[in-house]
């Protein structure tokens, strides 16, 4: 694979089954989504970020120009938390990451996928940081600055997402069949 500017486009009103109502994907490229796309040897990777609502997206888009021009940091933030209060007027904050791979299995074709849920973005955060600290305490990881991903065993960190009620991780397709987390599978 390899980066392919706008090969993918936005849509304002999109329905997608792991997302409650209509909503507005705009695609994004990190460079941790492409250093995953590399590590996993993946031919292709689409990566939307997801909005329930205009508001957070319509502010998004101003912030550097707002930011160069000087406005207040702490003045577009309290501008952003009420735009995704907008957003979210009337209905209950959720955090949804879904994940579809599609591909062949000894030579047939295949799905596999992941959909997690959480109530906050910011509990799955701590739970991973608390999980590296831990991690680090414990002598697990080697030293210097590393990607949670290349520290951390997955079994461990699904496990305690749901041990700790902090996410609802569903499978689907081939890796809903699959008894053991092996690696490179969802």
């Amino acid at each position: 694979g390899r980066r392919v500017p706008r090969a993918l486009r936005a849509d304002e009103d999109a329905i997608h089954e792991a997302f409650p109502g209509r909503v507005a994907v705009q695609p994004y490229l990190s460079g941790e989504s492409e250093r995953l796309a590399t590590a996993l040897g993946l031919d292709r990777l689409d990566w939307y970020n997801v909005h329930p609502g205009p508001a957070v997206r319509a502010l998004l888009n101003l912030l550097p120009g707002r930011l160069a021009a000087g406005d207040d940091p702490d003045r577009l933030a309290e501008r952003l938390i009420l735009a995704a209060d907008l957003d979210l007027a009337g209905r209950k904050p959720y955090y949804v990451m879904d994940f579809a791979l599609t591909g062949t299995a000894s030579g047939t074709p295949a799905t596999a996928g992941l959909t997690l849920r959480a109530a906050s973005s910011y509990r799955l955060t701590a739970a991973v940081g608390a999980l590296v600290v831990d991690a680090v305490l414990r002598g697990e990881a080697p030293a210097g600055v590393h990607f949670a991903c290349d520290v951390l065993e997955p079994d461990r960190v699904v496990r305690h997402l749901r041990e700790h009620a902090v996410a609802d991780l569903r499978l689907t397709g081939a890796a809903a069949g699959a008894e053991q987390t092996e690696e490179g599978v969802l």
